[in-house]
């Protein structure tokens, strides 16, 4: 009678610590696909503690081959079935409540981005939705970019930046970002600041490591923009950004000018292709259907 009893609890805890198993990893690469500082889950603590469930998952294994082959099960047969099968319970639990705390921990994170978003465009009500735009054009072209390229880009930071592209506007006088005339020198000194001041606010956070794309997401591949960065030093992340930020000031309308029909503004961004912005990029973009791109509104 305890033999039967030994074994059903042995398997099931085997099983249970197989799902814990899996549900583990997924939670480890999700972790590091969302995260800003990805060696973070490089460390050896969690290779340590997928091991340790591996070596679990033989030891249910030997165990219930050993209650198999013998012709009774003892009492304290039973006991350590009990302990293996409460023993797997526990570690799915808590593989369970770290996969909930880290889904609030990310909704935390997203809402205080999209806080930061909404504090920058209520300074500009002809920006509202743009920073959300560019992440999802930004997506778009990562979908349809070459995987030798691909391989070259942190997908988790190609979007994070793109949506807090103009998180350095923040510091910029609304007189500025509001004025529908010709800004002088020293306004346009002023605004072409935003793009450090963006690296500059995130320098002592967890977003820190994405400074340098929002720095030069205005910098031109012929080596004139807002700081003088050569084609070769601007980070990949950025000349997407770059295109997508351009498409959509292209397709919006803004205090100095209404928005232009999607025709101009193919135009415009292949006119733009070498000088300003990457011309493998812009052919990549081109080659999205209208339909495609016009899918994706304004948030």
């Amino acid at each position: 009678m305890l033999k039967p009893i030994a074994v059903a609890l042995v398997t099931a805890g085997g099983f249970i610590m197989l799902f814990s198993i899996l549900a583990f990893y997924k939670l480890l690469v999700a972790l590091k696909t969302q995260s800003n500082e990805q060696k973070v889950f490089a460390n050896w603590i969690y290779r340590a503690c997928m091991c340790l469930m591996l070596f679990f998952l033989l030891g249910y294994i030997a165990f219930a081959v050993n209650l198999i082959a013998v012709d009774t099960a003892t009492t304290p047969n039973l006991l350590i079935a009990l302990i293996f099968f409460f023993g797997s319970v526990f570690v799915c639990t808590m593989v369970i409540t770290l996969r909930r705390m880290s889904a609030a921990l990310s909704k935390k994170t997203d809402e205080i981005i999209r806080t930061l978003v909404h504090t920058i465009e209520a300074k500009d009500k002809y920006t509202q939705g743009h920073s959300v735009h560019v992440a999802h054009l930004a997506e778009l072209i990562y979908t349809r970019l070459p995987d030798k390229i691909k391989e070259q880009i942190n997908r988790q930071h190609l979007i994070n930046a793109a949506i807090l592209h103009d998180i350095g506007k923040i510091g910029t006088p609304d007189s500025i970002l509001n004025k529908p005339d010709a800004l002088t020198p020293e306004e346009r000194h002023l605004i072409e600041q935003h793009a450090i001041n963006g690296k500059n606010i995130l320098m002592d956070t967890s977003y820190q490591s994405i400074g340098d794309i929002i720095c030069y997401h205005h910098e031109r591949v012929d080596g004139n923009g807002y700081y003088g960065i050569a084609a070769e030093n601007i980070p990949l992340e950025s000349r997407i950004i770059a295109v997508a930020d351009t498409w959509s000031a292209l397709c919006t309308d803004r205090v100095y000018r209404k928005k232009k029909s999607y025709e101009d503004a193919i135009r415009i961004l292949q006119e733009a292709a070498g000088t300003q912005l990457d011309p493998e990029i812009v052919q990549i973009f081109c080659a999205i259907p209208k339909k495609e791109l016009e899918s994706i509104d304004l948030a």
